[in-house]
Formats: C-alpha cells, structure tokens, sequence
C-alpha cells in the first residue's frame, strides 16, 4: 500500500520529505511501545534522497510503501548508473549512507528501468495486518 509519492529537485533539501514520510507513517501504522524503527525508515529516506542530488544530474521521485514485511522506501532519479557502497576512511566526513542503510534494512537494491533506475530499502517495521490503518 504506497503511502506517500512526492517528486522532488535535485538541490531541494532531504528535510521537507523526511517530515512527509514521518506524517505518512503516523497516519497509516499504528503507534508502538517502540518506534526506534521510525527513525532508520528516514534516515534511509534522508540518504537516498541526498545520493539523488549528490550524484546524480537531476532530480528524483520518493515513494513509501507498507508491506507485509516492513516499510519499502524507493528513491526513482534518471541516471542509469547504479549506486556503490563505498567505505570511507575514518576521518572521511561523507560516504557512509549506503553502509548506513545495508546495516539497517532487511534488504536494499537498484531495478533498472526506462528512464533510469530506482533505488530501494526493505526497513523493518511493525507493519502487520493490524498494524495498518485502514484508508478511508
């Protein structure tokens, strides 16, 4: 069930469509004891929207998606070149989002598509049957 679809430019801040992501989920995943899983969802959103602007030419597209399996966050941009983990040395400022989200998601990817490719993290969550609000 996609959740939140929002286009964005290539110099726009990731800050605007982490608050988005946030309200979404409020809005459709109950409330738990421990939301700790709410923050790595945008934290994945915050780094592969930054990629988008920081390594590609243009801008991209952010869906959120509930799963059975967790919250599925796809950053869509034009450039056909798939993203690679890089492993900064320790007192390299950048270069770590990808390594942020392989340690955190059950499983991140890239599918190639026409005009480009779209980037993918599977997050973990509590989204279950019951967990989803219903859409009315």
């Amino acid at each position: 069930m996609i959740i939140l679809c929002a286009v964005f430019g290539r110099d726009d801040p990731a800050s605007p469509l982490r608050r988005m992501a946030g309200a979404a989920l409020a809005e459709h995943v109950e409330a738990g004891s421990d939301d700790a899983w709410r923050d790595d969802v945008l934290i994945a959103v915050s780094e592969l929207v930054q990629n988008v602007g920081q390594h590609t030419g243009g801008g991209g597209e952010l869906t959120l998606s509930l799963t059975a399996a967790g919250v599925l966050v796809e950053v869509a941009d034009t450039a056909v070149g798939a993203p690679q983990v890089r492993h900064p040395g320790a007192r390299q400022a950048g270069g770590r989002g990808l390594l942020l989200i392989d340690a955190m998601a059950l499983a991140w990817g890239t599918r190639s598509g026409e005009a480009g490719k779209t980037v993918w993290a599977l997050m973990p969550a509590p989204v279950t049957a019951v967990a989803i609000r219903a859409a009315v």
